[in-house]
């Protein structure tokens, strides 16, 4: 008997690092995440100088971050995973319905016809309640400075995507697919990746940073 209680503790401290290694590559076990695709369906959204879709981009990089997403661990909820058309009230209701630890939408966004396309560029984030604040300016900052894009701000507005309470929920234009330079960059597979890869490395930070805070000291 002692040698089987000998064995299974021994067992317990030999798995030990194990499990550490298991919780750093996957920091975001169990952590539900909702990742709203923008635009979809007959609702296309700008187009490039291509004819490339505001909606394929968003589709295309969401895909991708849920990927990231699920590598560390979370479980990823979608409001579209194809070229369908969902309305902003039954997006809404998703996020009511799942209860999202987070609720990020993902859009690129064009300048008006009269709108300065060559100049204008840049990441822009929106947040409305209280609980989103900090995850939009924190995503916000770590993107920029990770990709080493402009920043067009992170804006207080009370968006139909933003104005769910159930979760934080922000709202991420990634660039404006009007502007000629971020045009390249949005179509660009390997851009595409890159930006999917840090901005989940960001919401992995961004966690990490909250258990922090509400640590005892």
């Amino acid at each position: 008997m002692k040698e089987i209680l000998g064995l299974a503790i021994s067992s317990i401290f030999i798995s030990a690092p194990a499990f550490a290694q298991a919780a750093l590559q996957q920091p975001l076990s169990g952590v539900k995440i909702l990742i709203n695709p923008g635009h979809g369906g007959q609702e296309t959204g700008a187009a490039g100088a291509t004819g490339y879709l505001a909606k394929d981009a968003s589709l295309t990089v969401s895909k991708l971050l849920r990927d990231e997403l699920v590598l560390r661990g979370a479980v990823v909820v979608m409001t579209r995973e194809d070229d369908r058309e969902v309305t902003l009230s039954a997006r809404q209701a998703m996020i009511d319905q799942q209860q999202p630890a987070i609720a990020l939408t993902i859009h690129y966004t064009a300048v008006p016809d009269e709108g300065d396309a060559e100049n204008t560029k840049g990441i822009r984030t929106f947040w409305y309640h209280s609980q989103a604040h900090s995850l939009a300016v924190f995503l916000h900052n770590y993107l920029v400075n990770q990709l080493g894009r402009a920043s067009m701000g992170v804006f207080w507005n009370n968006l139909a995507l933003t104005r769910p309470s159930t979760a934080p929920s922000v709202v991420m234009e990634l660039g404006f697919i009007t502007n000629p330079e971020e045009f390249e960059w949005i179509t660009n597979r390997n851009e595409q990746k890159k930006v999917a890869r840090v901005l989940a490395d960001g919401v992995v930070k961004w966690f990490q940073g909250n258990i922090t805070q509400r640590s005892p000291q």
